[in-house]
């Protein structure tokens, strides 16, 4: 277990390392990253989510970019298995062309817990099916998670830092670090609210700051 807690420290690292290398070029570009998840126990260690995305920006033709999707998890322990497919909409700058990208993805995650800390590692491995070249990428998150107490609707806070690999390229192509905190909404729901910073090779924005709000939505 140990060697897991260190490869979770590791990514961190190497996702603080990567982002000089990927940094984004020109003026950072403010945008807002919404979502909905709803999830349903399928039994005692499986459930399913969906998700929708909406994603604005101060500077381009909005939307910049929407999706719906679906994902079922297992859980065994610290391990959780996931499968899920996302329906992805696109524009470009002046919101002239649209892009439809259908994406396979599997989902590895681990988590260790001591004490109020949470230390979680996921990989996830992305087929991008409309994909003209080779269509797989990699990513890998490592995320610290620490429990609030007397802190009223807070759950706990959060930071991590999110690597991505494109094997058309072999290289290290953006990096997404995210802090924030996760709010109870009543005893189905929980808002999570984060500040993320994204950096891209060869994209416009190649930097983006984003304000994050994700709804979740317990149906249990």
């Amino acid at each position: 277990m140990r060697y897991l807690r260190a490869l979770a420290l590791a990514t961190l690292v190497l996702g603080s390392c990567c982002r000089p290398a990927v940094a984004g070029t020109g003026v950072p570009d403010e945008q807002l990253w919404t979502e909905v998840d709803v999830e349903q126990p399928l039994g005692s260690n499986y459930s399913i989510t969906g998700v929708g995305q909406l994603r604005v920006s101060e500077s381009l033709a909005n939307p910049i970019f929407t999706a719906a999707g679906l994902d079922v998890d297992h859980s065994n322990g610290a391990w959780t298995l996931g499968v899920g497919y996302r329906h992805q909409v696109t524009g470009d700058r002046q919101g002239e062309d649209i892009n439809v990208t259908q994406v396979a993805r599997f989902n590895v995650t681990w988590r260790h817990q001591w004490g109020r800390s949470t230390l979680a590692l996921r990989s996830r491995l992305e087929d991008v099916l409309t994909a003209s070249s080779n269509p797989w990428r990699a990513r890998v998150r490592a995320e610290y998670r620490w429990a609030t107490e007397n802190a009223g609707p807070v759950r706990y806070l959060y930071t991590n830092d999110e690597v991505f690999y494109q094997f058309s390229d072999g290289e290290f192509f953006r990096n997404r670090f995210q802090i924030g905190m996760r709010i109870d909404i009543g005893k189905r729901a929980s808002l999570l609210t984060y500040y993320q910073r994204q950096d891209s090779r060869e994209q416009t924005p190649g930097a983006i700051n984003a304000l994050g709000l994700t709804l979740g939505i317990a149906l249990r």
